[in-house]
């Protein structure tokens, strides 16, 4: 669930791989707000199978604070670097991440037949308009221009 406590705006903090989980712990440990969006899967081994949560986005959590104060996460262990966008600090809409989440709470599958590559739909879940950048057997990546994020959706 996504947390706004103030007016900041969402930054984009690209993390060492793997280590999604543990750097919002230490975020919220120095007093950062932060938001890691989670799907869950289900994984096999030989000898058992186990429900995980696992990042929506790969190596990515969004940061909550002002921009003159971004250095911060770096005083903790696993933070990047910032995503940047035409030479300045990409910043995320709150209601894109709104919507993001309410995707990934299973409000939102989309029917890819009718879809081509390059095509600009209107995502209802994301309440926004994207460019189709990829389509696959099962999935289907849409570019958001207004922050530069591309996300996978499920077909339904």
């Amino acid at each position: 669930m996504i947390e706004t406590i103030s007016q900041n705006p969402w930054l984009v903090l690209y993390v060492k791989p793997q280590t999604e989980k543990k750097v919002v712990a230490r975020l919220s440990a120095i007093g950062v707000v932060s938001y890691l969006p989670t799907i869950s899967v289900v994984r096999q081994w030989s000898d058992r199978k186990k429900k995980l949560q696992i990042p929506a986005v790969s190596g990515v959590v969004f940061v909550q604070c002002a921009p003159e104060e971004k250095n911060i996460v770096f005083s903790i262990q696993g933070a990047v670097r910032f995503l940047h966008m035409d030479g300045k600090l990409a910043q995320v809409p709150n209601k894109e991440l709104e919507a993001m989440d309410n995707y990934l709470a299973g409000k939102g599958a989309i029917d890819q037949t009718q879809f081509q590559k390059g095509q600009e739909i209107y995502l209802d879940a994301f309440k926004a308009s994207g460019v189709i950048s990829k389509i696959g057997a099962h999935h289907f990546w849409v570019t958001l221009p207004d922050s530069g994020l591309t996300v996978r959706l499920r077909a339904a």
